[in-house]
């Protein structure tokens, strides 16, 4: 059993707890693109109790990608209430190997219990949840791409979930390059890589089938980081916002059948009004205005903003300067983002990790560490930075929302580089 520490209270009653695991980068003297990439996370009640249990996946030695120590390996934690976890990783089943990014959960064969994909350089390992605390490996193809966010969701509503992969730059160690900023050692800039495709897999009876190429999702190659699965164009089918770095982002629209035609230009995402390709990263589908349609966010680097989009029913508005959302956000870096309603007033607010993807050994490493940022909607209309919310500048990537002590009330879960997760607990007034 271990116990969270307290370590701060971020306005009147939100609390800062580190949690028992620790992202481990890899990180040395030579900056390998890996090791700025890591530290997605699953948040899933594997173990059926009704309390929400967590998964980190985790780095490993650059530039072998081999967990040659136990800082490298995964960590599953039980939630077992009270503010207490207790590490279920060594008999789960589940294998410490490879330079994992992310992870994703769902209960694709339909049995009741949440199974779970963790996601990397070179590999895909699907978890069948068996129940007792224990999991069962398939390998799904890749072709050795360097898989990097995921999302399950029936595509072809036929009552299974499929499975949506978006992979990053086609990467190797052998084809690393060596990148200086300001003199320094630092990570190279996308464009030094080339892109690679997306995959989608149709879950046919709880097997998965690559039908990228059917699908037409593997005619568009990108750099993708992150993706939104929202119903954009109302047509009672799923549709995929994906970012991609430096690219043009990508607005897959489900045309039925497990078809998809690319509509970011003729939709208004696929480059903000500038036509400048942002480094586009995280993204959140939600509706901001409550007018019943799904809207689009993604967080970018500093001066580039995160930039907000309302959906019209036939295309995408900027709203990042009416909600006052760009002027926020424009001084910030950021990675994962997630919305809900933090503060209950019946309005979807977002919550952001910030960093900068340069590394903070760098030149520029003073200013790579930067706080979250929890953003209020109100009514709609604007947005404002939560009121007395801080939390310490770490170079924050990735977050989930999830309900940790039962008590209805969302709360967040945050990975930073080499530093350990936290859980902010939310007051729930």
């Amino acid at each position: 059993m271990i116990p969270l520490l307290c370590l701060a209270l971020l306005s009147a009653d939100w609390r800062l707890h580190d949690l028992p695991f620790t992202l481990a980068t890899g990180e040395g003297p030579r900056k390998f693109m890996p090791g700025t990439m890591p530290g997605g996370l699953a948040a899933f009640d594997f173990d059926g109790d009704g309390l929400t249990d967590l998964f980190f996946p985790n780095g490993a030695e650059l530039p072998s990608l081999v967990k040659s120590s136990p800082a490298f390996h995964h960590r599953l934690l039980r939630n077992l209430g009270g503010g207490r976890f207790t590490d279920a990783t060594a008999p789960s089943g589940i294998l410490q190997q490879g330079y994992a990014c992310g992870a994703a959960s769902a209960d694709f064969d339909r049995d009741g219990r949440p199974d779970l994909l963790v996601l990397g350089v070179g590999f895909l390992h699907l978890y069948r949840n068996e129940g007792g605390g224990r999991f069962t490996l398939t390998t799904l193809p890749n072709q050795g791409r360097w898989a990097y966010a995921a999302h399950f969701a029936d595509f072809d509503r036929d009552g299974d979930l499929d499975l949506f992969i978006v992979n990053y730059v086609r990467w190797s160690a052998a084809a690393d390059r060596e990148c200086r900023v300001g003199g320094q050692p630092d990570y190279c800039h996308p464009r030094f890589y080339p892109p690679s495709p997306n995959q989608l897999f149709e879950n046919r009876a709880g097997a998965f089938f690559d039908v990228s190429q059917s699908s037409g999702i593997a005619a568009f190659p990108g750099k993708g980081m992150g993706l939104a699965v929202a119903d954009f164009d109302a047509n009672g089918l799923p549709d995929v916002f994906v970012t991609n770095d430096r690219e043009l982002n990508f607005l897959f629209l489900n045309q039925g059948k497990l078809k998809f035609t690319e509509n970011a230009f003729d939709w208004g995402v696929a480059v903000p009004a500038d036509g400048k390709s942002p480094s586009a990263m995280g993204a959140a589908a939600f509706d901001f205005n409550r007018d019943g349609k799904p809207d689009l966010v993604y967080t970018a680097l500093r001066e580039e903003t995160f930039p907000l989009y309302r959906n019209t029913g036939k295309d995408f508005a900027d709203a990042g300067i009416p909600t006052r959302f760009a002027a926020l956000t424009r001084s910030m870096s950021g990675w994962g983002i997630a919305s809900a309603d933090f503060d209950r007033d019946g309005w979807p607010d977002l919550v952001a990790a910030r960093s900068d993807a340069l590394s903070v050994s760098g030149a520029k490493g003073p200013q790579a560490r930067e706080p979250l940022a929890l953003f209020l909607n109100h009514q709609g209309q604007s947005f404002l930075l939560a009121p007395g919310f801080s939390s310490p500048a770490r170079m924050w990537r990735w977050l989930a929302v999830a309900d940790l002590n039962g008590d209805s009330c969302p709360d967040i879960v945050a990975t930073a580089l080499n530093e350990p997760a936290v859980w902010l607990e939310n007051p729930c007034r």
